[in-house]
């Protein structure tokens, strides 16, 4: 393999090479930024739903903060069941929920089933099934 000997005349024809195309693209990006903004805009006239971005949501969106608990999903999740009981995730977790326990999570259910999986005072019997050990 050889090595081929470029000469500053070819360096700087390579930039301005890149350079046009840099300038292209950003003027290409520049007019679909605008179609962009008008396809919007008639979604809105229109009552249609914002666009999902990336970046952070604007503060006044609704966010949700997080749940405040004075005790842990496994504690809460234990403290719902009685020794020996066997449920599943989704009993687990509306028993936790009756028992005053505030979430704000969309996936609650996965996570009791995460806590009923990792903490020692369950013991998975079967498929879905859960019983509280100690």
């Amino acid at each position: 393999m050889s090595l081929t000997k470029l000469t500053t005349a070819d360096l700087k024809k390579e930039l301005a090479r890149r350079e046009k195309g840099v300038t292209k693209l950003e003027k290409r990006r520049d007019k679909i930024a605008k179609e962009l903004a008008a396809v919007e805009k008639d979604l809105a006239a229109l009552g249609g739903r914002k666009p999902r971005g990336g970046g952070r949501p604007a503060a006044s969106t609704g966010r949700r903060t997080r749940a405040k608990n004075d005790i842990s999903l496994p504690d809460a999740v234990a403290a719902a069941m009685e020794v020996g009981a066997v449920v599943s995730p989704k009993e687990a977790a509306a028993l936790v929920l009756s028992n005053g326990y505030k979430t704000t999570s969309k996936t609650f259910g996965v996570q009791v089933s995460q806590a009923l999986t990792k903490d020692k005072r369950f013991k998975r019997v079967g498929r879905g099934q859960y019983e509280r050990v100690k």
